[in-house]
């Protein structure tokens, strides 16, 4: 009997936590499509929607691209940088925020390229060469 209440248990969490999977993937999806048409605040509203399900590093490095293209560019730094904490070999968010930071005079921006050149990023070297020396 209680092999049997373990394994309902079991297949009920398995069927919930797929749910949720599902869920989360097809909003995070949704806001790419609305980001790459160039509709950034419903895309930002899709990915608000998928980080309460699921708080993925990938989810804040998009998220930081619309903020980015849509001209909001403390909070595309906030997303970058919150994808960095999550994860800090992400050398495509050094790079963004390197280019956001150079764009507003922010001296550190070649900290950013450097590391983006250091995790071989392609065209991180050039980036550095044109902003850093």
């Amino acid at each position: 009997m209680k092999k049997l209440i373990l394994l309902i248990t079991l297949i009920v969490f398995s069927a919930d936590s797929f749910s949720q999977d599902v869920d989360f993937y097809n909003t995070y999806f949704e806001g790419n499509a609305l980001l790459s048409k160039g509709q950034y605040d419903k895309a930002i509203e899709k990915y608000n929607a998928a980080l309460k399900l699921f708080p993925a590093d990938y989810v804040f490095f998009n998220r930081g691209n619309a903020n980015f293209k849509k001209g909001d560019l403390p909070n595309a730094i906030l997303d970058y940088t919150i994808t960095i904490k999550m994860r800090d070999d992400y050398a495509e968010a050094y790079f963004q925020r390197g280019l956001i930071k150079n764009t507003t005079g922010d001296k550190t921006s070649c900290d950013d390229f450097k590391k983006a050149v250091k995790l071989e990023l392609e065209g991180s070297k050039e980036a550095f060469r044109k902003y850093c020396k």
